[in-house]
């Protein structure tokens, strides 16, 4: 597209800011025909959230970027190895990518019959989608790297030591956090990390429950759809987990589509909404014929410890040690295949 702009000669230069940060490579890219290969920027504002708060610079897809005077050309290392990752989210690809670059012999193995880990589940909503697409140029670049890519298998110790590797990266990410809440498990409760799978199931009346950044995000797209979404919180502020930059924003499009119930705490799922009690312990039932459970995910800590011998060099991840941002998935990834 901008070379376009400048050879039909409707510009004489195109500029690039966030961009640029994600994908330094990027024109080049473009000019080579491998739009394909670009690491595009999510939007996410980490880079000048993090600007605001520490003075430096950081971005979600790009680990090296503020280190450029120590070379971005990635070193081989003297000593090839054979390098198992367990897990097939951002973290794990990056580690699987990075470690290839380096050039040892890297085998990604994911569980499920596609990679994308949490990611998948960001193809259903707009505003994410690059978010997802962030996890198909990943698999793109790992494959062109020449990662080999086991789906459907798990890794075990058996497997691990029947492969014999020198070094395990376990990524192998969080679930959802499904409280026993009775009713949590009907046939009207969707899991927002399923919502891609079963949008079809909400009616246009839905409360959200939870109001961290992935339910503010769901409860968002829904009130965008044109449905009337109430946002059930425990906490007395949405969203804490969403960046200085990212929140003022967020927060203004959920005034616009959303009515917010914070102080309020989850009794009982039915299907007429969900039972809640307030600070001042009356209860009060938000209505709703559809209900998105987003409330948090835990990590699989104990896949993970169940590794932990499992290989010479062994290095944890992720959402497996605690359930944070794509973010810190990517950089461990980064530096976890580095140090192999």
């Amino acid at each position: 597209m901008y070379p376009f702009f400048i050879a039909s000669g409707k510009a004489d230069v195109v500029e690039m800011a966030r961009a640029l940060l994600a994908d330094h490579e990027l024109p080049r890219k473009i000019m080579e025909n491998r739009s394909g290969e670009i690491v595009k920027c999510l939007r996410c504002f980490t880079c000048m959230a993090e600007r605001a708060v520490t003075a430096t610079r950081r971005c979600t897809v790009n680990p090296v970027i503020g280190r450029e005077l120590d070379g971005v050309d990635m070193i081989p290392s003297v000593n090839r190895k054979k390098v198992l990752i367990a897990g097939g989210g951002p973290g794990g690809r990056e580690a699987a990518l990075t470690a290839a670059r380096r050039g040892h012999q890297v085998i990604l193995c994911e569980k499920d019959g596609v990679l994308d880990g949490i990611l998948k589940g960001e193809q259903a909503i707009p505003f994410k989608y690059e978010m997802y697409e962030l996890g198909v140029t990943l698999e793109r670049l790992i494959r062109d790297a020449g990662v080999e890519i086991c789906l459907h298998t798990e890794v075990t110790k058996e497997y691990a030591d029947a492969e014999a590797v020198d070094a395990l990266i376990i990524a192998v990410g969080s679930e959802a956090l499904v409280p026993p809440i009775p009713g949590l498990d009907g046939d009207n409760v969707v899991i927002v990390n399923n919502y891609y799978l079963e949008k079809q199931k909400l009616t246009d009346e839905v409360v959200v429950l939870g109001g961290g950044l992935a339910g503010c995000e769901a409860a968002i797209h829904l009130g965008q759809e044109g449905k009337t979404v109430h946002l059930v919180e425990m906490r007395e502020e949405l969203a804490p987990d969403a960046n200085i930059r990212h929140r003022p924003l967020l927060l203004a499009e959920i005034d616009k589509y959303v009515t917010v119930h914070t102080g309020y705490r989850g009794l009982q799922v039915n299907k007429n909404g969900v039972l809640c009690q307030n600070q001042a312990g009356a209860e009060q039932l938000i209505p709703g014929t559809s209900i998105i459970c987003a409330l948090g995910q835990r990590p699989r800590k104990k896949t993970a410890e169940s590794l932990l011998d499992c290989a010479p060099y062994t290095a944890v991840i992720g959402d497996c040690v605690k359930a944070s941002t794509i973010t810190s998935a990517i950089y461990q990834g980064y530096h976890a295949a580095l140090d192999i």
